[in-house]
């Protein structure tokens, strides 16, 4: 090969080379943008979807979803390979879903934010979903979460108790993990040894013993509290009581001087009580170890801008919520402190109707009457209420 030819491959070579490094910067750019853009705009989620020819990327914010942009397949599948490997995932697997996390920030070079990432197969490809998870402590501060003033009480009485089980309860996206969290982080001093096991871990905390969930690797949620218990804890917090095994155990540990803290899907307080009892816990040992249920749900907040005079006349044009009437989310709670009075009714099996007239005597508040406070207050709307009595995020 003479030299004129040498130097025609070797100029190809580059010019290839050089198309490569563009397109590996354009991706880069992209995803850094979309980074941004999502923090700006406090989402929560991160969606990439397949579409046959484009992609739509969604952004979660306060509960809903909204397009933010759509991108050609072949950038959108640069972009995906990009997350993957950010990632740890396997770039090669895509009949699959994988998980793993990352972390990202306003500057690409000091990011300070831990995402989960999910991937999932689709008709048209891989779908990719980022959890954008806080890991600011000021907004684990419990009185950032929604509680009125006397409810926020009987919550820090109750997770100041030695011993015995708290329950958080509400359907999916209700905010139960980040009350959870603020209580560990209230509880978080020297004098404690604290523990969780969670699926999986959403949030560093140090001086928090955290354990994840790990099933390929046989570790299941009854070994890890078994574990604990063993481990001199103080507080254990269960991420979720899923199965029997794990509502016995955390019931075992409430009973042997250790303070459980944990999440049911249950609609209402009230319900956590038969919810036990199905799982296979007698009803005395319930009646006994409760302390405290709550239940939750996360609702709209309307915009105070727009309710300036100079919004009112033009509310589309709102710069804070750009038109959407609503800015940020807020907790609706009820708490219910089981009393030895109501102990005493639990272990006698009364009807849940009977129990919440009976805590109504005592104080408690409902999901509803505390809804209706906050329409009345002119912190949430009518519209808030519907999506508080639904199981929307």
């Amino acid at each position: 090969m003479n030299k004129n030819n040498l130097l025609i491959q070797a100029n190809h070579l580059n010019q290839k080379t050089s198309r490569f490094e563009k397109q590996d910067h354009l991706i880069i750019q992209i995803w850094q943008d979309l980074v941004c853009q999502s923090i700006h705009s406090r989402a929560s989620d991160i969606h990439i979807e397949a579409g046959e020819a484009q992609c739509p990327i969604r952004l979660r914010i306060d509960g809903n979803l909204y397009l933010h942009q759509e991108l050609s397949k072949e950038i959108c599948l640069r972009l995906v390979t990009r997350i993957k490997i950010l990632a740890r995932l396997d770039i090669a697997e895509q009949r699959l879903p994988q998980d793993g996390r990352l972390r990202i920030g306003l500057n690409a070079d000091k990011p300070n934010l831990d995402c989960r990432v999910s991937s999932l197969p689709t008709l048209y490809g891989e779908k990719i979903v980022l959890r954008i998870l806080s890991s600011s402590l000021q907004d684990l501060d419990l009185h950032r979460l929604g509680f009125f003033p006397s409810q926020l009480v009987q919550f820090k009485k109750a997770i100041n108790h030695p011993y015995g089980l708290i329950l958080v309860t509400g359907p999916t996206g209700s905010g139960k993990t980040r009350t959870l969290y603020s209580a560990l982080h209230y509880l978080n001093d020297s004098s404690r040894n604290i523990c969780s096991v969670e699926d999986p871990i959403e949030m560093r905390l140090d001086g928090v013993n955290q354990v994840a969930f790990h099933p390929k690797a046989g570790l299941h949620f009854d070994l890890i509290i078994r574990a604990i218990l063993r481990q001199d804890p103080d507080v254990i917090m269960i991420g979720e009581i899923r199965d029997s095994i794990t509502a016995k155990l955390a019931i075992q540990a409430a009973q042997t001087g250790h303070l459980v803290l944990s999440t049911l899907h249950t609609q209402d307080a009230i319900s956590a009580i038969n919810r036990l009892e199905y799982l296979g816990i007698p009803i005395d040992l319930i009646a006994n170890c409760l302390i405290c249920i709550t239940a939750q749900r996360l609702v709209k907040k309307i915009c105070k801008a727009c309710l300036s005079p100079d919004a009112k006349s033009n509310p589309t044009n709102c710069l804070v919520c750009k038109g959407n009437g609503y800015f940020g989310r807020t907790g609706i709670h009820e708490v219910l402190t089981v009393s030895p009075n109501l102990a005493i009714q639990i272990t006698n099996k009364i009807s849940s109707q009977e129990l919440r007239r009976l805590s109504q005597n005592e104080g408690f508040t409902s999901l509803d009457e505390a809804t209706e406070i906050l329409v009345k207050q002119g912190v949430i709307d009518s519209h808030c209420l519907n999506q508080a009595n639904s199981l929307g995020r």
